[in-house]
């Protein structure tokens, strides 16, 4: 194992906190109590400490392969770890206790943490072998990641020293979340995923450099978002929608064109959750679209608020959900694939890790996932309770399952790889 292993062992723990939260705030987040300290601090608990956790650990593990890089995540991975994991402890407790100088501190401490993470990117681009099409996305989430603690941290600063009353409104929460959400999550997730998806599905025929006009349409409409929210412009912020929407029915179609065509013969938890990403994305494109061009009558923030429930509650935990499944098998069971394989046939054994709790965790958290966010929309207090406790189950079923593999791993004593087994994952 490499030191990678331990932000994913902490982020998959962390998620009964984050079902919990997710179930507690579930009926606040329907009301229309978007700012309140409960709702902010599951918010960063997803974002941080689900989320984030997550996908540097990927990124420890993965860039350096992205760009043709012999390197293992060491000493330094695991300083970072400690660290970072610090630093969400730290903004974590000032939201739970209302605490606006510990927030800023926390704030302050991940900005270190990200600094640090963007010094490690740099230290391997001189050493590249390729720049593949999807490096490019890679790379500036990780500088929206930046932006995002950047601008939340000075939102916390603002907390304690009221030197910019602009910040206290919604313009000040909508620069921050369309940074962090559009910006880095789901930047991150569709740059990994064409790069991923051709390896795990054996479809060939769709060019990873179809992620770069995505990469663009995304980029507008971030930075459109930005200025909507900065100019309190609603026709500005309807023109963002559009052109988020057409990057997003792009994108949909292309994972449904990866998944149609995928070679397992065996049933795949990974590409489970991918189908269920892709039609959750059909449908909050089809929303957004009717009241982008004014056909539903519902009101901006409302529609915001359900968009960032989906994306955090439903796409970019359903994506980590269904990496790990592929993830575990690379990290920690690793040796039983080690004669003869290469790293384009292991994804596509015919027998992939398919445990049978996942079928739970996906049959509670995908559906919880898609009811949360239209609950949210439709202001319905009793069925976002539901989805959320849905939610909560789902998110400890696969804690749970995930996390006994990982305490297995490091308890149990591997065996030692033989020829005929090594062909076969356990």
């Amino acid at each position: 194992m490499t030191a990678a292993v331990l932000f994913f062992a902490a982020a998959t723990w962390l998620l009964f906190a984050v079902g919990a939260a997710v179930a507690v705030v579930s009926g606040s987040l329907a009301a229309g109590q978007w700012r309140s300290y409960p709702v902010l601090a599951a918010n960063h608990l997803l974002t941080l400490g689900w989320g984030t956790l997550g996908a540097l650990g990927a990124l420890h593990q993965m860039f350096p392969a992205v760009l043709g890089i012999s390197s293992k995540p060491g000493c330094a991975a695991a300083a970072h770890f400690a660290f970072t994991v610090a630093g969400v402890l730290v903004l974590l407790a000032g939201l739970l206790a209302a605490a606006p100088p510990w927030v800023a501190l926390g704030g302050m401490w991940l900005v270190s943490s990200v600094v640090a993470f963007c010094a490690f990117l740099a230290r391997l681009a001189p050493r590249r072998r390729r720049w593949p099409p999807s490096a490019t996305g890679i790379v500036l989430s990780v500088g929206y990641l930046l932006v995002t603690v950047l601008w939340g941290t000075l939102m916390a600063l603002n907390w304690n020293f009221r030197f910019w009353p602009a910040l206290y409104t919604y313009a000040g929460v909508g620069v921050h979340a369309t940074l962090g959400l559009l910006g880095w999550f789901v930047q991150l997730v569709v740059s990994v995923s064409y790069y991923l998806l051709p390896r795990f599905t054996g479809v060939r025929t769709v060019s990873e450099g179809r992620v770069l006009p995505l990469v663009g349409l995304l980029n507008l409409s971030v930075g459109l978002f930005v200025a909507a929210a900065a100019l309190r412009a609603p026709s500005v912020a309807r023109a963002a929608t559009l052109v988020l929407c057409t990057a997003s029915l792009a994108y949909a179609l292309d994972v449904l064109r990866f998944l149609r065509g995928a070679r397992q013969q065996a049933p795949d938890l990974t590409n489970w959750h991918w189908w269920a990403m892709a039609v959750q994305t059909l449908l909050a494109v089809a929303t957004a679209s009717l009241w982008a061009v004014g056909v539903l009558p519902l009101e901006g923030r409302r529609l915001a608020a359900a968009a960032a429930t989906w994306l955090l509650c439903g796409w970019v935990t359903l994506a980590i959900m269904g990496q790990m499944y592929k993830v575990t098998p690379f990290l920690m069971w690793g040796y039983r694939y080690a004669h003869g394989l290469s790293a384009y046939e292991v994804p596509r054994l015919p027998a992939p890790y398919f445990p049978r709790w996942g079928l739970v965790a996906f049959a509670l958290a995908a559906p919880a996932s898609t009811l949360l966010p239209a609950a949210v929309l439709l202001a319905q207090v009793r069925l976002a309770q539901a989805a959320g406790s849905l939610f909560a189950a789902g998110c400890a079923v696969y804690a749970l399952g995930m996390g006994v593999s990982w305490v297995a791993a490091v308890l149990v004593r591997p065996e030692k790889p033989q020829t005929g087994a090594a062909r076969q994952p356990g």
